[in-house]
């Protein structure tokens, strides 16, 4: 597999700043198509044409927080926010709807490609077989990939993952996350904390998607099977 993605997705409403990323991009050998808000790119067709998106927080009518959510619900590819909404509302709110990294402007192109490089080296390599399944083991706390590495879980993370498991492939609410973390306050961000913190053990154990997704402004959502290991405690 190539180290550096080959179709790019740009959505930012700066024209001039998408054609010179896209120029840069080509120049690299990549293709890069470029659009000024989320509805044009909505227009333009599916999302799994590409390898990789690179999109804004500040578009028009559809925010670029929801169309982040858009994307992820339609495929694992990696997306970079790349944007000039500061703080740590806009960070957080672009991690849980599904980006994988986050970059301020100004930024200089080079930056984008090494963020671009490092976001695939981790979710590049997410092709998993249909019939292939995690396992999770609860007497150990540890999850193990469909190729067999294992992932050593805390007791937060733990029960985050035995919570998706039980609803299978339906969506659990945030509320129903919230009274598993060690702050008795259940706050939104522990638990968006503690889903970033899962999200990349398992990408750098690993070198695969985690088999949950976020399903935008509701919850979590178990998105490959996961079957129960019944080994005892002493077996391992």
């Amino acid at each position: 597999m190539s180290a550096f993605p080959a179709r790019f997705c740009i959505v930012d409403d700066d024209s001039e700043f998408v054609e010179f990323l896209a120029d840069y991009l080509r120049a690299r050998g990549a293709e890069a198509s470029g659009w000024k808000s989320a509805e044009d790119f909505i227009e333009a067709g599916r999302a799994d044409r590409f390898d990789f998106f690179i999109c804004d927080l500040n578009l028009d009518r559809i925010d670029g927080v929801d169309l982040i959510a858009l994307i992820r619900a339609q495929t694992n590819k990696g997306i970079l926010v790349v944007s000039g909404r500061m703080g740590p509302d806009a960070f957080n709110s672009a991690l849980a709807a599904g980006a994988d990294m986050f970059i301020n402007k100004p930024v200089r192109f080079d930056q984008i490609y090494h963020a671009v490089s490092s976001v695939y080296r981790r979710v590049g390599r997410d092709q998993v077989k249909p019939d292939s399944f995690w396992l999770f083991d609860p007497a150990n706390g540890m999850l193990v990939s469909p190729e067999g590495a294992e992932i050593g879980l805390s007791p937060v993370e733990a029960r985050i993952v035995a919570v998706l498991q039980a609803a299978g492939t339906e969506p659990v609410p945030r509320a129903q996350f919230l009274d598993l973390s060690s702050d008795p306050s259940g706050s939104h961000r522990n638990l968006d904390a503690a889903i970033f913190r899962l999200r990349r053990k398992i990408e750098a154990e690993t070198g695969l998607r985690p088999p949950f997704r976020t399903v935008h402004a509701f919850g979590f959502q178990l998105i490959q099977p996961m079957k129960t290991s019944m080994a005892p405690k002493s077996e391992r």
